[in-house]
């Protein structure tokens, strides 16, 4: 086991903006967005969402991250991939839309089949074990989110579960 690993985090959202911020105090992040103007707010050390811890480690905390919009370039660089976009609800079929996952899987298997998929966005019951039936080697996992909206960060520094 490595002391430092490099992760991509893909969506900086909520979610992953606080993954991000959270994993990059003691390894290598890249924090993947595909807004040019998210991507350039937190390389300056900006947060693009409301959220007072966001705002408060971007400014004071010594993090090793790097925004970008390349995800090729992160993917290849990364031990690890977290996926943290939005899965659309469509509650007239009962159905979310996890087409944006399948294609950041299938981009990071692409450019780099050793890295470990950790999917932290909604995505419905069954969706993992259906992905690992479709990718059998390749590690993917799922951790699903407990987070509120502006308390992102805290949440993850101090979990009530």
């Amino acid at each position: 086991m490595k002391d430092k690993y490099t992760i991509t985090v893909v969506g900086m959202g909520y979610v992953g903006l606080s993954m991000s911020i959270l994993l990059s105090q003691k390894h290598t992040v890249y924090a993947v967005d595909m807004l040019c103007e998210k991507v350039n707010m937190i390389n300056q050390r900006k947060s693009p969402i409301k959220d007072a811890y966001i705002e408060e480690y971007l400014k004071t905390k010594e993090l090793d991250l790097t925004a970008t919009l390349d995800a090729e370039l992160a993917y290849r660089a990364s031990d690890m991939v977290i996926i943290a976009v939005p899965t659309d609800y469509d509650p007239q079929r009962n159905y979310f839309d996890t087409s944006i996952v399948d294609t950041v899987i299938d981009e990071v298997i692409k450019y780099n089949a050793n890295a470990v998929i950790v999917i932290k966005s909604t995505v419905p019951v069954g969706y993992t074990a259906g992905i690992c039936k479709r990718y059998p080697s390749q590690t993917i996992l799922f951790s699903p989110e407990f987070l509120r909206e502006s308390q992102a960060l805290y949440d993850n520094l101090y979990p009530s579960r």
